[in-house]
């Protein structure tokens, strides 16, 4: 991930002259890392640079390194896998990022299975609650159980968006028919003047939520068919069975960006935060608080609001500053907690409640094989996690027990362990799971998303034709960075 750092009175002036061809002013330290990163000095020049370790640049790196390519890949934090992250609830490593994987979400599925980590289906016997605009009840399966007039007009609503969402050609959705008219719109203003049950929009802004984490007032309608467009459909991003949430990783899925790391570990240089990157005709150079190294290309897998806090000589065109200026990080507050026992199992649920009455939420079962007693995974996103990031941590542990009480009983109230990642407040990332721009930026800037900027390549989760958002995007975004690489080096 980029720095937010300025470049010092130590690094080159804006008017100096440079030749790509020097050696490094300085050589990287050992990094400190889970991967064990090699202490053997890195060569101060080499054909690609990655900028960021998460899976679309571990991914980049490990493509152009099998074509025989030189690399190095600079990573601001002192750990690897960008927006997953591992933490430890009740002596259990357990996802604090990206955390599922769908059954169409094959590179992702085929590097777990290169790696040997298996995956396990997501709980998902017993009922599910629904608790929207005053109607409350259980439901088995995917749909959800809205009075009977209300879920007419939402299976109705679910066609239509899946129609709109297959006009659109990816990865350029500007260039549908409609875009100018459908990019007018957020998916808040579109739904009042289509969309007539006030409990379909109340179900479809919790939805938004939690697929985007942000408001449905803030979210461009052209992306959010994109989006679906990517995926396979909105079936495909809200489903257990069969969609995004199918199956979970009992050891975590960051184990797999770490074994990556492991492979990589000789290219590697932790605490990195690029501050500059200058190019001319002759290659690019970048700086960082660890040294400073030159290239042929550079590919930076950063999301577009952090890639804006580099510094860039010639400065970013007109297109491509308008876009990270417009495009800002999703609000998630991702919460992990433990319990002796799955109570709720015990009332015949399945720990999925979604619900517009609480601000935590959704929330679901985490138990796994290894998990020791019981345990939830939930989120504070959108609205509510900007409410809340800046709370007291008890004040927000005190909230997400009292929310899940009101439906699961006062067992809720009493966990055996706790853990957070206020993804809002992370100075290297601030925010998740994605980018999202609102009305008007696709179709006046969207160009710019993935289009390089002379020796520099864009990756990144956003950046995707599949599965925008995933870390199966992050994948297949680091593919398609390293193929353009290599067909200009």
């Amino acid at each position: 991930m980029p720095s937010t750092k300025k470049p010092t009175a130590g690094n080159i002036s804006r008017r100096e002259t440079f030749a790509f061809g020097a050696t490094a002013a300085a050589i990287a330290a050992m990094p400190a890392s889970s991967a064990a990163a090699s202490s053997r000095p890195r060569p101060a020049r080499v054909d690609v640079i990655v900028v960021g370790a998460g899976f679309a640049g571990l991914t980049a790196a490990r493509e152009l390194r099998r074509s025989g390519k030189s690399v190095v890949i600079l990573e601001a934090d002192d750990r690897v896998g960008g927006r997953t992250k591992s933490g430890v609830v009740a002596g259990e490593r357990v996802d604090m990022g990206g955390q599922w994987v769908g059954p169409t979400q094959t590179e992702l599925l085929a590097l777990a299975a290169e790696y040997d980590v298996a995956s396990i289906e997501q709980y998902a016997d017993g009922d599910n609650i629904i608790d929207i605009n005053g109607h409350m009840a259980r439901y088995k399966g995917e749909t959800p159980a809205l009075p009977d007039a209300d879920l007419e007009v939402f299976g109705a609503l679910v066609a239509q968006l899946d129609e709109y969402a297959n006009r659109i050609a990816m990865p350029k959705p500007w260039l549908v028919d409609q875009a100018k008219t459908w990019d007018a719109h957020t998916v808040e203003s579109w739904m009042l003047a289509n969309v007539t049950s006030e409990s379909v929009r109340s179900l479809m802004r919790v939805l938004v939520q939690a697929v985007f984490s942000t408001e449905a007032g803030q979210c461009s309608f052209l992306y959010f068919l994109s989006y679906l467009k990517s995926a396979g459909g909105l079936e495909a991003l809200i489903s257990t069975r069969g969609g995004a949430q199918d199956r979970l990783f009992p050891d975590s899925l960051w184990q797999i960006a770490d074994k990556m790391a492991t492979e990589l570990r000789k290219f590697l240089v932790l605490d990195a935060p690029v501050s500059l990157i200058e190019q001319n005709d002759q290659g690019v150079r970048v700086t960082t608080s660890k040294g400073i190294w030159s290239c042929d290309r550079v590919i930076v897998t950063a999301p577009p609001p952090m890639a804006a806090r580099i510094d860039y000589i010639p400065p970013m065109p007109a297109r491509r500053d308008g876009l990270t200026q417009r495009m800002p990080m999703g609000c998630v507050i991702k919460v992990v907690i433990a319990y002796e026992k799955p109570f709720w199992r015990e009332q015949g649920l399945s720990g999925l409640v979604l619900s517009d009455k609480v601000e935590f939420g959704p929330w679901l079962d985490r138990v796994t094989p290894l998990t020791r007693g019981g345990a939830l995974v939930g989120f504070f996103d959108g609205g509510p996690a900007q409410e809340w990031a800046d709370r007291p941590a008890e004040e927000r542990r005190a909230k997400v027990l009292a929310d899940i009480a009101l439906y699961f009983g006062d067992q809720a109230l009493k966990p055996t362990d706790y853990l957070e990642e206020v993804w809002t407040r992370t100075p290297l990332n601030r925010g998740g799971y994605v980018a999202v721009p609102g009305p008007g930026v696709l179709t006046a800037f969207g160009e710019a998303l993935a289009e390089p900027v002379g020796r520099i390549h864009w990756a990144g989760t956003e950046t995707s034709d599949v599965w925008v958002g995933y870390v199966d995007g992050a994948i297949r975004s680091g593919k398609r960075a390293a193929a353009e690489v290599l067909r200009v080096l």
